[in-house]
């Protein structure tokens, strides 16, 4: 090219291009064009680095709000980094997810047999969570607080497959008229409800060693008024929460599948408790004391008028 300069230059009655200038242009436009995709590749970084930042920070979020401590979530958190999971908050929302990781954190050795009990813990509480919702009926995922007696009887896992000594469904007959002989003859212990919804109820129950996780319960009326009649359901117990100073437990129950008719009554026991709940609320925040300069006029106290002057 600066040949063919030369030469075309020589045929002109003007002197030759200065090549140091072109060179010094062409030089010039190459140094800019190397700084934008410098700059634009630090935009990048940033940018992913502050997406990775939020992400993380909704993760933490989503893990608190499922329950899971915070050894748990630090726990998980040193795995999910491990594997560079680039979304980590959509692991609390897959269980599927979820168990893939912990299976290829235990077979790479990153957690140990305790650390793996932990886990299991915390899969316990998401599976506890992560209800899905169809964006129609809302109510049926409605969780509302309740506060009236509930007896139950525990029957073991080990008890029920003892029973039937082949695998079962919760849904099979045979499971129902095992569950009904055991229920039958165990004994039954004072609850309470914490709080209730259509796919399951939280009690608190004195904490005498014979409620466990995986077990399951047979429910029954006791005495007192209760929104709801639950002895025709059964439940199985996902997750113990123990209070060692009030000793004390409170049992994460989710409910056996069951009757539709009584699905929507406890669904409409658990929107109306809400609503009220919600108007009790309001009244509360109505009945506040006014401050002393919103006081309409003319309900301060008026001076009285000063005596009239009587002629002499």
């Amino acid at each position: 090219m600066p040949l063919l300069a030369i030469t075309l230059a020589s045929y002109l009655p003007f002197a030759g291009p200065d090549l140091d200038y072109i060179y010094g242009i062409i030089g010039a436009i190459l140094a800019i064009a190397l700084l934008m995709v410098v700059f634009r590749v630090f935009a990048r970084l940033q940018e992913n680095r502050r997406v990775q930042q939020s992400s993380w920070l909704t993760y933490e979020k989503i893990a608190k709000v499922k329950g899971l401590s915070k050894l748990e979530t630090q726990l998980l958190s040193m795995i999910l980094r491990r594997a560079r999971v680039q979304r980590p908050s959509q692991v609390l929302g897959s269980i599927r997810q979820y168990e893939t990781l912990v299976d290829k954190a235990l077979d790479r050795a990153w957690i140990t047999d305790s650390e793996s009990s932990h886990l299991e813990k915390a899969r316990t509480k998401l599976v506890r969570t992560s209800r899905p919702w169809d964006g129609q009926n809302r109510r049926q995922y409605e969780r509302a607080l309740c506060a009236f007696e509930l007896n139950v009887a525990g029957i073991t896992r080990a008890s029920i497959d003892e029973e039937l000594k082949a695998s079962y469904d919760e849904s099979d007959e045979k499971f129902r008229k095992a569950f009904a002989g055991l229920s039958a003859e165990s004994r039954s212990e004072s609850t309470r409800v914490q709080d209730l919804s259509a796919g399951g109820v939280a009690l608190l129950a004195g904490d005498k060693d014979q409620f466990h996780e995986g077990d399951y319960l047979a429910f029954s009326e006791a005495d007192g008024d209760s929104p709801i009649d639950l002895s025709p359901v059964c439940g199985c117990i996902l997750d113990v929460e123990h209070m060692e100073e009030q000793r004390q437990l409170i049992l994460h129950v989710r409910f056996l599948p069951y009757d539709s008719e009584l699905r929507k009554q406890v669904i409409r026991a658990v929107y109306e408790e809400s609503e009220r709940a919600q108007s009790e609320k309001r009244d509360r925040t109505g009945r506040k004391k006014a401050p002393a300069d919103k006081i309409p006029p003319a309900r301060k106290k008026r001076p009285a008028p000063p005596p009239e002057e009587q002629p002499e």
